[in-house]
């Protein structure tokens, strides 16, 4: 994982003895003490295909940065199959397209199998699932990192998405077979399932309550005021004592 090696060489930059970064076996030999070093942290890159999700799931057009295009290699390849246009505008900035100026008023599923780096990645699955109930025809999802990763499922039929579920595998049928949003109250129980929620509310009509937000907030920071900024309607709501 891009993590691991910069974890890793951030370790060797402060003297440790870390070896195999990047492959599938690490190596680590202790030492009794380690010495400062500068690090500069990689952007996220979770957050980064988060809001490339919430550009397609919402027929807009947004560009990020800083963000590293080869760690989202996968994600790309994707979206572009969906319909969408993906430019890079610079080494770290990137921009999406799912506008109907841009691809036309439809996108189109796909299949996606989880996997480490450089497979898709599993942190990026419950919001790409939330994409693919809004693309046309039926699209395949199969979690083979976690298991009981499906929990947000149950949460997107609220909405009015049409999912089957059978084991670790995710039948998601698109708008041919009448799946669209309409707001609802729906609970978040972890992290990425909740940032599902909040991108299938950004495109359902009406409005979306999601309580357990905190789930949320643990892996996406000011992401209110991110997406205020983008023009979405969001607000957290104070809960009661």
């Amino acid at each position: 994982e891009p993590e691991v090696v910069a974890l890793a060489r951030f370790l060797v930059k402060s003297g440790a003895c870390v070896e195999g970064a990047g492959s599938d076996k690490i190596i680590i030999k202790g030492k009794s003490w380690l010495h400062g070093s500068d690090c500069a942290i990689p952007p996220d890159r979770v957050e980064a295909g988060t809001f490339m999700l919430a550009a397609a799931i919402t027929r807009s057009c947004i560009s990020m940065s800083p963000a590293v295009p080869s760690d989202l290699s996968c994600l790309i390849n994707k979206l572009r199959t969906a319909g969408c246009k993906i430019r890079q505008l610079s080494h770290d900035t990137l921009e999406v397209s799912a506008d109907s100026s841009s691809v036309g008023k439809k996108l189109s599923g796909f299949d996606i199998k989880t996997g480490p780096f450089p497979a898709f990645p599993t942190d990026l699955q419950p919001q790409t699932m939330a994409l693919l109930t809004t693309c046309n025809g039926s699209s395949i999802v199969e979690e083979s990192v976690f298991e009981k990763r499906m929990g947000h499922v149950s949460e997107l039929l609220k909405l009015g998405a049409r999912v089957q579920v059978c084991g670790s595998t995710a039948l998601v049928f698109g708008k041919e077979r009448g799946s669209c949003f309409s707001g609802s109250s729906l609970v978040a129980t972890d992290l990425r399932g909740g940032m599902s929620l909040v991108l299938a509310g950004l495109a359902a009509r009406g409005t979306t309550e999601i309580s357990g937000a905190s789930h949320i907030d643990r892996g996406y920071e000011n992401l209110e005021l991110k997406l205020q900024n983008l023009g979405a309607e969001v607000k957290s709501l104070a809960c009661p004592l």
